[in-house]
């Protein structure tokens, strides 16, 4: 999996903060989406969820190839125990933070 690094906190910053507001929009728009069981508008939502999350990312610094390389990682782990019939969830006989 991708190597931690050290927890620095982030400074206020006032662009990271509107995008974090756009950010909460956006996951809310996505969580009615799927409520009203509108796929094409939960297409469309997600995918402004995602260019918001790389804004946020690139201006913390943030390289986004390291969070598609650990959530790659959490789906071969899972793909990895679902294969072993093991079941990759709270509750199951393996118990990961890591797992999706």
């Amino acid at each position: 999996m991708a190597s931690q690094e050290k927890s620095v906190p982030f400074r206020k910053n006032r662009k990271v903060t509107k995008l974090s507001q756009r950010l909460g929009v956006s996951t809310a728009a996505c969580v009615l989406d799927v409520m009203v069981n509108d796929r094409h508008a939960l297409v469309r939502d997600s995918a402004a969820f995602i260019v918001l999350l790389e804004k946020i990312w690139k201006a913390r610094d943030v390289e986004a190839e390291l969070i598609w390389t650990e959530i790659e990682e959490r789906l071969r782990l899972a793909d990895e125990l679902r294969v072993g019939g093991i079941r990759p969830y709270k509750g199951g006989r393996f118990r990961s933070t890591k797992l999706p």
